[in-house]
């Protein structure tokens, strides 16, 4: 009988020590999801989208804070117990509208993420310029193997032909029936011409605010929009929404919780 007693309490022990790496690798195989704020952004700028996140889909987050020479810094920790793990990107430099310099961070940041955390996967929520970041990233690095795979991304506020502040009111612009821009902007034609790099297999979710004259206050719904004719033919799936009203403003969006619902939705249970 002592035993049997010792017995079951061994089987109990391993069954405990056993079922708790279960847990941590089923999460640790899942894409991590990166936050990109846009131009003038900073710490605060993602939080809505990532506390919604938090509640939504039961997730932990860390900051990857990237200084002015691009070197990347990691503060806070997953919880064990978390179902999904976030990474806010804050970039020090938040002016810069350089994009080969945005993808070089961002490459900087998910080395890290691969060396120090063994990520594999990644998806990427980005608002306004952070879209030209993750763009530009993919274009330059998404044919490395050996570097962390985009698995999902969700575009919002995409500036992809045309900048806020530099092509706005100097160019109508609108897409013609085979979904490509009328006007094309220097760093959308630099992109056709590389889209080829853009790996494929990607799921893309592509949001936008038509808060007037098919616009969101600083970005063209054309310019947004122009993404479905970039990456056509290299997708998984692509799907789009326009946000109406009060909360569709370019800055809005980003705060808004019809936008997070759908985020979440997308990222988390789809």
């Amino acid at each position: 009988m002592k035993r049997l007693a010792i017995l079951l309490l061994m089987l109990i022990g391993l069954v405990a020590t056993t079922s708790r790496p279960v847990h941590a690798a089923s999460t640790a195989s899942l894409p991590v999801t990166l936050y990109l704020h846009g131009a003038h952004g900073n710490q605060r700028s993602m939080s809505h989208l990532v506390k919604a996140a938090q509640w939504d889909a039961d997730a932990s987050v860390i900051t990857a804070k990237v200084d002015r020479q691009g070197r990347v810094k990691f503060s806070g920790h997953w919880h064990a117990h978390a179902k999904q793990r976030l990474v806010k990107v804050v970039f020090a430099d938040n002016k810069t509208r350089n994009y080969d310099t945005l993808a070089t961070w961002l490459h900087t940041v998910l080395l890290g993420l691969q060396q120090q955390y063994n990520v594999q996967q990644f998806n990427v929520v980005a608002h306004s310029l952070g879209n030209a970041g993750l763009l530009f990233y993919e274009l330059k690095y998404g044919q490395d193997q050996q570097l962390p795979q985009l698995k999902k991304y969700v575009a919002i506020a995409g500036n992809f032909d045309g900048i806020p502040g530099k092509h706005r009111g100097q160019h109508t612009n609108w897409l013609t029936p085979s979904g490509k821009p009328a006007w094309l902007a220097p760093d959308y034609q630099f992109a056709l011409q590389h889209r080829d790099a853009f790996p494929r297999g990607v799921k893309v979710l592509n949001l936008f605010g038509d808060h007037h004259d098919h616009q969101d206050g600083k970005v063209l719904n054309a310019s947004s929009q122009s993404l479905g004719y970039l990456l056509r033919g290299r997708l998984a799936s692509y799907q789009t929404h326009t946000f109406y009203g009060s909360h569709a403003t370019h800055s809005g969006l980003r705060k808004s919780w019809r936008v997070a619902d759908m985020v979440d939705h997308y990222l988390f249970n789809s």
